[in-house]
């Protein structure tokens, strides 16, 4: 396929997962709720971290804290979109098997496919950072981000979570019951493991490896110096700037690597086995 074909199959994969997100009602209602929704997830987090630590959430700690609340919506809606996606086009509308064995490129479709959520999270990221910023406290200063660091970051952050989306789609191919719960529950490891909201140094030792081997460690951290530029580092304070970044290109390398092995056999093991075309009800 020309890269011509490449873009319109994913733009209008796109346009259909916007629709279906969006349950198809009026882009205005659909604006309010996505404004709304991440307000409210934000201001509960960070409520709940200022009671929790007694009142002393302030400074480095709550801007560690919104930081990485606010993109961590790329994660969740990234994973969602995908892996969702899937079960939607398969369990609820009957269209996969249409869409598997039309003229497209089935990568390519469901990128697009779960790319719609990508809006969603983009206006939840710029909400959140601007309720810090405006009611928090957080010194969010438009003039001191380090761009280039914030750009190059960013796009290999949305890389990273794209691979271990594709990575969670393959497996929900392969799944049949309780499925819908698979992107919960690896974004919900993930939360735990990347230093969303808390440093992984509080993690236990035996932990800490696995979270330096994953990228969205180090695209959270590359994130948190952009927007504060020399602040002390809560997660890894032990590397350079310089060093998270070639951390975050090695990771996300690996990582498309290792998700396209496991959707490739995915895929393989879901025609294999029929379960592309097949309604298992879960």
């Amino acid at each position: 396929m020309s890269l011509r074909d490449e873009w319109r199959t994913w733009w209008t994969a796109a346009k259909l997962g916007w629709g279906i997100e969006s349950n198809w009602t009026d882009p205005y209602l659909f604006v309010v709720y996505s404004i709304v929704r991440p307000v409210a997830a934000a201001l509960t987090l960070v409520f709940m971290y200022v009671v929790v630590s007694g009142g002393t959430a302030r400074g480095e700690l709550l801007s560690f804290l919104v930081v990485g609340n606010a993109f961590w919506a790329f994660v969740g809606n990234g994973l969602q979109g995908l892996s969702w996606g899937v079960l939607d086009d398969r369990e609820r509308y009957l269209m996969l098997k249409y869409t598997y064995i039309a003229p497209v490129r089935f990568y390519t479709y469901l990128l697009g496919r779960g790319s719609a959520q990508l809006a969603s999270a983009s206006a939840a990221a710029v909400i959140t950072l601007a309720v810090g910023a405006l009611f928090l406290g957080v010194p969010v200063d438009l003039a001191r981000l380090d761009y280039p660091l914030l750009a190059a970051s960013f796009v290999l952050g949305m890389a990273s979570i794209a691979a271990i989306s594709v990575a969670v789609a393959g497996v929900s191919l392969n799944i049949t019951r309780e499925s819908w719960g698979l992107s919960e529950g690896v974004a919900g490891t993930l939360f735990l493991l990347c230093g969303a909201i808390f440093p992984i140094g509080v993690l236990p030792s035996w932990v800490q490896p696995l979270a330096r081997a994953l990228p969205l460690t180090y695209w959270l951290e590359a994130l948190r110096r952009a927007f504060f530029v020399g602040a002390p580092s809560f997660s890894l304070p032990d590397l350079a700037t310089g060093e998270v970044l070639l951390a975050l290109v090695l990771s996300t390398t690996v990582f498309i690597a290792l998700a396209y092995l496991v959707f490739a056999f995915a895929e393989h093991r879901a025609r294999e086995q029929g379960l592309i075309d097949m309604v298992s009800g879960g």
